[in-house]
């Protein structure tokens, strides 16, 4: 498009009458002796073109002008002022740059205006303007500019979008991030109000909301079948738009739905799931949304889809958490006993202790006979108990019992029907779940509440049916006391198998990383190397855990041999200190390798040693989270006999863990708040391997100086009738 000065502008001057207008009085006088004419170039430009006068006049306006503002060519003759399509603030801008261009002065090359339009919209035009010189007429100032109201919303909603993922990341749990997710459509896409469904099943429930009805819409649920707008949304692909709400068909959506004007439903995706629903409507205007701002929606939504499904990941890893601590804490409980006299008590104590429920009882199944006997109970009154043991329960006898024969889980939310025995046993609600072995139901574990009603948590579901389990797993035991070896056997070749199991498809998901990681997939950006990075240090990690667990599964069984082959420690240390660079030292940490002396060669298990090396300098990293860590070696020639001592200034260990430490699974509690974790099988294996290469291992620490281990073993191991040795 050709600029303002290339373009050719013809006057004429010719008679006209004086015109008056309402508002300004008699027309300019050289408007009454001449006026500009303007060629064709002017008219048909495609950007907007007007000039005004000192006065703040428009003289002319082509037809993009007239066509942005509104106006007709005759409403311009009439006369139209510059305050007519600028706001009061810009409009004292635009006069003070129309003197300034008229007498002389600079002006910017460049400006923006919010212009007002004929039907009271306001859009953003950047304007140009230069001084216009016609011989025998006063100067005009001469603008040219383009609407650029689209380019500018959409930096602001980038912006936005910014904000945005900056909040969601702040945000920790499912509820809070909800909380920002709808506050932050209220903003950026300018509803009255903004309300989040989450998808359970074929039903929505109300998660979060912000605007009008936000504390009643909380905890609402609606099945995705009895609604046709939640329906329509299910199968849209997109945003669905709906102006003018109170003419639609979905007018009776939610209980507000009379004061809705219009409407912005998001489904909330990812892959080919929706996560949940994201609604926006106005109370007020009811062409409030348009295309535009739908597809900004699509993009809102996009974003608040992946933080909902990352939270969605996070709350379930936490469960997973929460039920693996409750059973854990189980499973040490009843371990601690064989006999089924012991096992049964401490299963009804300890379910009703991590689920924090009122009463507990465990019923076993008689042998031979469909029928339950109470064998234990927790949290009832004596009196209860004695007549709960006194019973039989078999088919027939509660609604329940066939249910629970047929390893069926029953909850009752309240007892309805023949209630009597349940009042005078003092049960508002119940969970029943069945104690399955090998497939055969062997006892049932049965919670509850006294005044408690209504649906049991998922939670309190997963919890007792991993009681359950394990409880049917000790009560068997208990029974198969006789036959506790085969049993221990079976235990370790399944913990092998699985070991085995994860182990295969973890190498090959690290190995798939690593291939991205180093591009034979393709280009990764930076924030993908940063993600490919941490997931292989992650999933190495759990392969060591699995490669630890496989280790003391082969220790338990008598399994584990002995690889002896000839190197020096001095390449053993080497390889180490590769393995722990800077990534693997936490700031403020200082580790200190040796210098090698003349060390003689060793003969024994070279991957064990090195093993052992590993675990406790890592161990040493782990507690010292500031100071340093020293490795030292020697030698003592005449015992024929090598040591390896680390050293840490970390917070040490209490004189009476010193010895468990180096059990299976032990750890110290508190001792280290910001170290890496595991499960206490390091020095474990540290112990037990040593020994095994005919060495000791000896610790010594003070609380809040450090601890030193030293570890010493043969130099050779000699074979005798073909198993390795100690000399």
């Amino acid at each position: 498009m050709s600029s303002p000065r290339q373009r050719s502008i013809k006057t004429a001057a010719r008679k006209t009458p004086a015109r008056k207008t309402a508002a300004r009085g008699t027309a300019p006088k050289w408007r009454r002796t001449a006026e500009p004419h303007f060629g064709p170039l002017f008219e048909e430009a495609n950007d907007i073109i007007l000039l005004n006068d000192r006065e703040g006049n428009i003289v002319a306006a082509n037809r993009a002008a007239r066509d942005f503002g509104g106006y007709t060519l005759e409403e311009l003759q009439r006369g139209v002022h510059v305050r007519d399509v600028l706001t009061p603030a810009e409009f004292e801008l635009a006069m003070l740059l129309t003197h300034r261009a008229l007498d002389g002065l600079a002006i910017p090359e460049v400006y923006e205006r919010e212009a007002v339009l004929r039907d009271g919209q306001r859009r953003t035009l950047e304007l140009r303007s230069n001084v216009l010189q016609q011989e025998g007429l006063p100067p005009l100032l001469q603008t040219i500019g383009r609407d650029i109201t689209e380019r500018k919303e959409a930096a602001a909603f980038q912006a936005s979008l910014l904000q945005v993922s900056e909040a969601l990341l702040s945000a920790q749990r499912l509820d809070q991030l909800g909380s920002v997710i709808c506050e932050e459509a209220r903003r950026v896409l300018g509803a009255g109000g903004a309300y989040l469904w989450l998808r359970r099943g074929q039903s929505l429930f109300g998660c979060a909301a912000a605007g009008l009805g936000e504390q009643q819409f909380v905890g609402t649920s609606y099945a995705l079948a009895d609604d046709p707008l939640l329906r329509a949304v299910e199968h849209e692909r997109g945003v669905l738009l709906i102006n003018e709400f109170q003419r639609s068909p979905y007018v009776r959506f939610g209980s507000r739905s009379t004061e809705v004007q219009s409407l912005l439903a998001m489904p909330l995706r990812r892959g080919r799931g929706m996560l949940g629903l994201l609604v926006c409507a106005d109370y007020e205007n009811p062409q409030s949304f348009t295309p535009a701002l739908a597809d900004r929606a699509q993009i809102f939504g996009a974003q608040a889809a992946v933080a909902i499904e990352s939270a969605l990941a996070r709350e379930r890893e936490e469960e997973e958490g929460r039920v693996s601590a409750a059973l854990l804490q189980v499973a040490r409980a009843i371990r601690e006993s064989l006999e089924e006299t012991e096992v049964i008590p401490q299963i009804a104590r300890s379910a009703r202790e991590v689920i924090g429920c009122d009463w507990t009882a465990v019923a076993l199944l008689e042998a031979g006979r469909e029928c339950f006997r109470v064998t234990s109970t927790d949290g009832w009154p004596t009196t209860v108990v004695e007549e709960l043991k006194s019973l039989e329960f078999g088919r027939g006898s509660l609604a329940m019992i066939d249910q629970l024969l047929a390893g069926v889980t029953v909850e009752i939310q309240e007892p309805r029907g023949r209630v009597g025995l349940y009042e005078r046993w003092g049960i508002a609600s119940l969970l029943a779940v069945p104690m399955v072995r090998a497939g055969r139901v062997i006892g049932a574990l049965v919670m509850g509440y006294r005044e408690r009603r209504g649906p049991f948590s998922a939670h309190e579901h997963r919890v007792a049916g991993g009681i359950a389990a394990q409880a049917a797993v000790a009560v068997d035991n208990a029974r198969l006391v006789e036959a506790l070896r085969r049993a221990n056997a079976l235990k370790s070749e399944f913990l092998g198998m699985m070991s085995h199991e994860l182990r295969t498809p973890l190498s090959a998901i690290l190995g798939y990383a690593d291939l991205m990681r180093d591009g034979a997939m393709g280009t990764v950006g930076l924030e993908q190397t940063q993600a490919l990075d941490r997931m292989l240090l992650n999933g190495r990690g759990l392969l060591e855990l699995i490669n630890m667990t496989l280790d003391v599964n082969r220790l338990e069984s008598g399994r584990i041999t002995l690889d002896v082959s000839e190197f020096t420690l001095a390449e053993v240390l080497h390889e180490l200190r590769s393995e722990f660079g800077a990534g693997a030292v936490r700031e403020g940490v200082t580790l200190a390798w040796p210098d090698i002396t003349l060390l003689p060669a060793l003969h024994t298990d070279r991957a064990k040693l090195k093993l052992v090396l590993r675990n406790v300098i890592d161990n040493a990293l782990k507690f010292t989270p500031q100071g340093a860590v020293t490795i030292a070696v020697g030698s003592d020639p005449a015992r024929e006999r090598v040591s390896v001592t680390v050293r840490d200034s970390g917070v040490g260990i209490p004189a009476d863990a010193l010895e468990p430490i180096f059990e299976m699974f032990q750890q110290l509690n508190g001792a280290r708040p910001n170290a890496r974790g595991g499960v206490g099988l390091g020095l474990y294996l540290v112990r037990r391997y040593t020994e095994l290469m005919g060495g000791t291992v000896v610790v010594e620490s003070a609380v809040g100086v450090g601890s030193t281990f030293v570890v010493e073993i043969p130099s050779r191991l000699m074979r005798r009738d073909g198993v390795d040795a100690v000399r």
